[in-house]
């Protein structure tokens, strides 16, 4: 039953997102970030529901509402690592399964340019963080109640076949869907949606407890230290932190507190040791192959690491970093730092120039928040395999339009003058005296989404 209902509502809402493409934008999120095909049986797990609600919307956006996608510094370094991925796997030491894993990311690609492209306004930019909070806060909801009901005697995983799948992959997500949970309860003035994003966020933490990732728990604790460093009210936060990490600490079994205390022994672990060997081996493949690495999953493959690296156990590299420099060089390392550098300066450019701008409290506030997801991604992907996660990608986009959101908004405003990239990069025109010619009108909180003209 959960099947053909499934595949009705996607089948229903397809229409929509050829007339509509931002439908089809947020569609696709939900495919891809939540994978609810893997939730149930039959019809609807045998479909390929990316292909088609992708194809759907590339030809809405084609067809119905063409907008350039906007040539900002994101976009640009994406284009640049989609060169440098495809670069890397020609030349892969593994090319029959390098290839494969090529396909999956670029169709990733081609769908965050069109987001780019289609998140215009404030009204998109809160729909898609709703859909991506959705997709992966269910499984943080879900966790926590089965985590409450059993004990904490179980481990949370994640949807099979998908991104986040893992334990320590879906504790990860939560910790960077956390922030984005607060934000969206503190911009409502729902009281029902205030406090359900709160309970959404203590089942999640919950979650990413019963994950016993020792990797997402640092991350957890890096998010909590840099809200309590922020808050305006240190002494009241603190007790409420430290009263919230106390219940949950001692809700969970003894398992629990001997994993977590076994993060200070990482030379007697096993499972540490073996990461910091294939860190060690994917950084010689890279010095072997400095321009291109060994290509996708050549560090899961033991003929690879028998020739650079003798002795080590070929497995996950476990690292976002490491991954990327040895499945993809140097080069492409550069680039998909310098993207991520370049999502913090996006958050922290928007709360410099919407600071006391009360119109725009909502960016300032999306900002604060971005930053720390940003933050709980970098730590906790330190200790996983999720270079090629969409959903973080996605929120580069985000916050990127984002600023070019609130730049339109200052400028009809009358309080900043952009510079030329900065015009370039809103789509508007220049006039020949050097004025922004037509900005992007941005909608108010009341009015209804539709494509602007």
């Amino acid at each position: 039953m959960r099947s053909l209902l499934l595949t009705i509502l996607i089948f229903t809402l397809l229409p929509s997102a050829f007339l509509t493409p931002f439908v089809g934008v947020l569609l696709w999120s939900w495919v891809s970030f939540m994978s609810p095909h893997r939730l149930v049986w039959g019809v609807g797990d045998s479909l390929p529901w990316a292909l088609i609600v992708g194809s759907v919307g590339i030809g809405g956006w084609l067809l119905s509402e063409r907008r350039r996608v906007p040539m900002d510094t994101t976009t640009v370094l994406l284009a640049i690592l989609a060169v440098l991925f495809t670069i890397s796997t020609y030349f892969s030491l593994v090319p029959d399964v390098a290839w494969d894993k090529w396909q999956g990311i670029m169709k990733e690609f081609v769908f965050l340019f069109i987001t780019a492209a289609l998140v215009t306004n404030r009204v998109r930019a809160h729909a898609l963080l709703w859909i991506m909070v959705i997709s992966v806060g269910y499984y943080g909801i879900k966790g926590g109640v089965f985590t409450l009901v059993t004990g904490g005697a179980y481990r949370v995983w994640g949807p099979d076949l998908t991104a986040i799948s893992d334990n320590n992959h879906l504790a990860t997500a939560l910790v960077v869907v956390l922030p984005l949970m607060n934000y969206l309860g503190r911009q409502s003035k729902n009281d029902i949606i205030r406090i359900g994003s709160r309970l959404a966020m203590g089942f999640s933490i919950l979650s990413v407890m019963a994950s016993y990732s020792r990797g997402a728990f640092v991350a957890l604790s890096a998010m909590i230290l840099w809200f309590w460093r922020h808050s305006k009210h240190k002494m009241v936060s603190g007790v409420l932190i430290a009263a919230t990490l106390a219940f949950c600490v001692a809700f969970m079994p003894a398992e629990f507190i001997q994993r977590i205390g076994s993060i200070q022994d990482y030379q007697d672990d096993a499972s540490a040791e073996g990461r910091l060997a294939i860190w060690g081996a994917a950084y010689k493949i890279a010095l072997a192959r400095p321009l291109v690495g060994g290509g996708f999953y050549a560090p899961y493959r033991q003929e690879i690491i028998d020739q650079y690296a003798p002795g080590v156990q070929a497995r996950a590299v476990h690292s976002i970093w490491m991954e990327t420099l040895g499945e993809n060089g140097f080069p492409a390392l550069i680039v998909w730092t310098s993207l991520l550098l370049v999502g913090l300066n996006n958050c922290r450019t928007i709360i410099r120039r919407t600071k006391d701008i009360p119109e725009l409290r909502w960016a300032n506030d999306m900002a604060h928040m971005g930053m720390v997801s940003l933050l709980g991604y970098a730590v906790g992907g330190s200790f996983l395999s999720l270079s090629y996660w969409d959903f973080y990608y996605t929120l580069l986009i985000l916050f990127a339009a984002v600023r070019r959101i609130a730049l339109a908004e200052l400028v009809v405003l009358g309080k900043t003058q952009p510079t030329l990239s900065e015009r370039l990069a809103i789509g508007g025109g220049l006039s020949k005296h050097g004025n922004l010619v037509r900005p992007p009108v941005v909608p108010q909180p009341h009015m209804a989404m539709r494509p602007t003209k």
